[in-house]
């Protein structure tokens, strides 16, 4: 009997022991628990506020953009600040913008447009040399003359003065014979 109430006592005390123990742990895996869960909504806030701030700062820049995209917001009172008021200086006006626009299309038709483009042609050279140094004539024409087979001529207005500069290289059996730089010596 004496063995009996030892074993019991000892089954209850070790009982007892396991159950303070589990408590012990489950208090501290609990504790474990809110801490981690503490970190995470911390980390949260973090990525929240970053996430945020991207947000707001995609939604300038869309809006940005959408306000240079739009033609009528600058470039409508700027343009209207350059055009004069009066009829007579605004078609003086619209006149010379057309010639330099016209002017500007001309200079970057080709390298002819360069003076020391023109300063490579000689005579003897082939019509494919001359393409090559002064890019594609603006027109090709065959001649009437006996002594020239073959026109090429490179013409625009290259100094915006409402006059068109000409430049005519002629051929004879594919070969320059003679030409003429439309810029002045």
């Amino acid at each position: 009997m004496r063995n009996f109430i030892l074993i019991s006592f000892t089954l209850l005390v070790s009982s007892k022991f396991q159950n303070l123990y589990s408590n012990e742990n489950e208090g501290l895996n609990l504790k474990r628990l809110e801490e981690r869960v503490v970190a995470l909504e911390k980390q949260n806030d973090v990525f929240r506020a970053s996430l945020d701030k991207y947000i707001k700062k995609q939604y300038e820049l869309s809006e940005k953009i959408r306000k240079l995209e739009n033609p009528s917001t600058k470039n409508a009172s700027s343009l209207a600040r350059i055009i004069p008021v009066e009829e007579e200086e605004k078609k003086s006006f619209f006149k010379t913008l057309q010639r330099e626009l016209r002017s500007e299309s001309d200079r970057e038709s080709g390298p002819w447009t360069s003076p020391n483009a023109w300063t490579k042609i000689r005579k003897r050279m082939s019509s494919y040399e001359v393409r090559m140094t002064l890019g594609r004539p603006t027109n090709i024409k065959q001649s009437i003359k006996p002594s020239i087979e073959e026109v090429y001529q490179y013409q625009g207005d290259l100094n915006a003065d409402g006059e068109i500069e000409k430049g005519v290289v002629n051929f004879k059996d594919n070969r320059v014979v003679s030409f003429e730089s439309p810029h002045p010596d």
